[in-house]
Parts: C-alpha cells; structure tokens; sequence
C-alpha cells in the first residue's frame, strides 16, 4: 500500500513538474510570436513607406539610367533615346498612345524586347553607314561639340571667348547639314532626270534599272537625314522632357529612318558586318567596344552569315541581362539605406522598444493571447506572403505594446532626462532596445512573415499545456 501511494506522490510530482515546464514554455512561444507580430507591421509600414518615396522621386527609373550608362548616352540623346522611341519599347511605355500626356517610360524592360530594339536600330545604323556613314558621323559629332558649347556659354554669359566658340561650333553644324542636303538634292535631280528618260524608252530595262538605282539613293540620303533629324529632336527633348511635342517628333522622325533602312536590308547579305560598320562609327567609349566584342564573339561561335544576327541578337539580351542585375544591385542597395532610415524613425516614434515588448507581453496574459490569436489568423489567411492589408486588419482591434506615454506607472513613459543612475540605466535599456526593433525591421517584412509562420506551426504541433505529453512515463497499474 505504501509502495503504492509513494508511485502515486512521485507521479504526481512529476506531472506538476511536466505541466509547469510546458507552460513556461508555451508563454515563452507566444512572446515571441507577439513580438515577431509587431516587427512585422513595423516592417509592412516602412515597405509602404519606401515604396511611396521610391515612386514619388522615380527611383525605378534607374532602368533608364542603367540603359543610359550602358549604352553611353548620358545627355539621353543618342542609342539610348532612339531605344526607348522604338516601337517595342515606346509600346510599353505608360501614355504613349496619349498625345496629350507626357509618357512614362517603363519601370521594366525584357531583355528581348532590348535586343530586338538594339538590333533593329544598329543594323539601321549600319546600312545607312554603307553610304553616308562618315557624314552622318560628322554631324552627329558636329551636334555634340554644338551643345556643348551652349552649356559652357551658360556659365560665364557674355564671355567673348565663349561665344565665338558657339558661333565656330554653329558653322561646323550647318556645314555637316549642309553636305548631307547637298547629296540628297543631287539625288533628286539624278532621279527626276532618270524618271523623265524611263518615260521616254518605258522598255528600256537599263533605264528602268537606272530609275531604281536612283530612287535607292534618295531613300539612302533620306535615311540619313531622318537618323540626323531624330537627334535633334532628341536633343530638343532632353532639354525639355515635359513637351509631348518633341518627344512624339523624336519618336516619328526615328521610325521613318528605320522604315527607310529596313527597306534595303535585303540588299545586304551580311547583316553582322553591316552591324560592324555601323558601330566602327559610334563615339568612343565602352558601349562601343562592348558592341564589337559581342560581333567577333557571334563570329567565332556562328560561322553561317544567315544565322549570325540572330546569334548576335542573344549575346546582346545577354549582356542586358547581366548589367540589369546590377542595376538591380543599385536600387537594392539604395532601398536598404532608406529602410534603415525609416526603421529608426518608425521605432523611434513608435517606441517599439524590445525590451519593452517582452517586459510587458511576460506579465500581461490577455494581451499575449490577443496578440497571438491576430497573429495566427494573418498566417492562416495569407499562406505564402502577407500583404499590409491583411495584417493590419488584424490587428485593427488590438492595443499594442507599443508607443509613449507620460503616465509614469506607464511601461511606455518618457522618463525626462536627469543626472542619476536610475535614467543612466532606464536609457540604457532603451537604447538598447530600440536598437534591437531597428535592426529587426531592416530584415523586411518577408522574413519576418516567414518566421513568424514557422513559430506558429511550431506551437501548434506542440502539446498544449494541461495535457500529458505522449513521452511522459505513464503510471503503473
């Protein structure tokens, strides 16, 4: 009997002993869940936030200076101009079929739809270097040295100097668009000669292959002078980016050079080499030399000419790609620089203080549980990723730990500064606890949705409290 009774006592013991465990572990769980909870919203709130200033100052337009820095063309007058006044990509572009509202260039950029654009435009390039290529060249050369003399006279008004520099940079443009204009009404005068002599002999086929070859010329000329035009055009937009105007007669004045040239592609059996004159012309610089290492590179891995511009067309979406990720690299490393920012003021004027949290949520069971509840309910509801909706809904009824107060019986009080140990140390742990909520909240909401389902499923796998565990010893019959 007293054997009996002993067994009875021990187990009983043990099962208190068990019990009490599981229960001081269960509240350690949902302290952390509840406090996992908080740094979430905190987390949701400065996303919100950085999303809002990235928007508001267009710092996803650093796809535009990605594309301007690797095609060369800071002032966004050149490759990187015609590249967004491409059909593939002016089509993706926000208003762009509005003339009425600016256009917004687009946030995202597929590396075919660069590839394509970039291709159709330097083999556009190319023909046209078959024939006026250095010309071209020239003028585009002599439209460079003209702004940036402008800028320079900008500076110091009135400086003599200064403005015979203009003056000479002006001269130098007029007579490079002289000598295309030149060329384009001789060819003009040879094709209306060339048409009035095929009208007299209509079966002569010399004449009519005469008539032809003349009309090839002015379209040649043509190309060429619409390629200049869409620079100047370009240039007049850049300088004023709110006028829909320029924009849309930067944007014509490409696609009929492109037209233009697009039409006497077929007469050219080796598109790369007609890509490779074409950029043998293009200013100096890394874009350039990229370019042509991407030509001899397709010209070793492909020998057949048919299938070379479409190999070449790969290694530019290729190349794309790679430096997109580190423009990616950029906006990341911006975006963390903000959150941090915004992580201490959120914490700060929130007085999410860690410490704090765990201090109160210990001792208060209701708001614990409460905490908890909205906390599963987040989880259950957005199984993958949460969204701030979700998780602000539910905790719309919840008092939260969280915020200052001057009641000095209050966790929360701000304790006025004074010369004493007792705020040496209250500033210490507050400090410190802050610090502990900021560097949390910098770890995004992702992470801690994903930590929080993990402590979550964690306690609900466990055994609740008031239950034997299934490996506690049973008692003897």
């Amino acid at each position: 009997m007293s054997v009996v009774l002993l067994d009875f006592r021990m187990n009983s013991v043990y099962s208190a002993h068990s019990e009490g465990n599981m229960l001081l572990g269960s509240n350690i769980l949902e302290v952390g869940i509840a406090v996992i909870f908080v740094y979430l919203l905190l987390s949701l709130v400065c996303t919100a936030l950085n999303e809002g200033i990235a928007s508001l100052i267009d710092k996803r337009g650093n796809l535009v200076e990605g594309i301007k820095n690797l095609l060369n063309d800071p002032k966004f007058t050149g490759l990187a101009q015609q590249l967004y006044n491409h059909g593939l990509i002016g089509g993706i572009s926000q208003y762009a079929s509005d003339p009425s509202k600016r256009t917004r260039l687009p946030s995202y950029m597929s590396g075919e739809s660069f590839s394509l654009a970039l291709l159709d435009i330097l083999s556009a390039r190319g023909i046209i270097a078959g024939k006026y290529g250095d010309l071209l060249a020239n003028a585009e050369a002599a439209d460079d040295a003209y702004e940036e003399a402008l800028e320079a006279a900008a500076v110091t008004p009135g400086d003599p100097q200064r403005v015979a520099a203009v003056t000479q940079a002006k001269d130098a443009l007029d007579r490079a668009r002289v000598a295309l204009e030149a060329i384009a009404e001789k060819a003009k005068v040879a094709y209306g000669q060339a048409v009035q002599a095929a009208k007299t002999a209509p079966d002569d086929m010399a004449l009519v292959k005469a008539e032809a070859e003349a009309r090839h010329e002015i379209d040649s000329i043509s190309a060429a002078l619409k390629m200049l035009d869409a620079r100047h055009a370009a240039i007049a937009s850049a300088k004023n980016p709110k006028e829909v105007k320029l924009l849309l007669t930067a944007d014509a004045t490409l696609k009929e050079a492109l037209a233009f040239a697009r039409d006497f592609a077929t007469e050219y059996p080796d598109p790369l080499g007609n890509i490779q004159e074409g950029l043998k012309r293009l200013p100096e610089g890394h874009t350039k030399e990229t370019l042509l290492v991407l030509v001899d590179k397709t010209r070793r891995e492909v020998t057949a000419i048919e299938h070379q511009a479409e190999a070449f067309r790969k290694n530019l979406e290729d190349w794309f790609n790679k430096t997109m990720e580190r423009v990616g690299g950029w906006y990341k490393r911006w975006t963390q620089r903000v959150l941090l920012c915004l992580a201490t003021l959120v914490v700060v004027a929130s007085n999410a203080d860690t410490v704090m949290l765990i201090e109160r949520l210990s001792k208060d069971n209701v708001l614990r549980a409460s905490i908890v509840a909205a906390a599963e309910d987040t989880v259950k509801t957005q199984a993958d990723a949460v969204s701030a909706d979700t998780a602000l809904k539910a905790a719309e009824n919840l008092k939260l730990p969280v915020g200052w107060s001057l009641d000095p019986y209050d966790s929360g009080y701000f304790r006025p500064p004074e010369l004493s140990w007792k705020y040496t140390g209250w500033a210490f742990y507050k400090i410190f606890g802050l610090l502990i909520s900021i560097l949390a909240v910098t770890l995004g909401a992702p992470f801690w949705f994903d930590t929080l389902s993990k402590f979550v499923n964690l306690r609900s796998a466990g055994t609740p409290p008031g239950e034997s565990s299934k490996s506690a010893p049973q008692s003897g019959r």
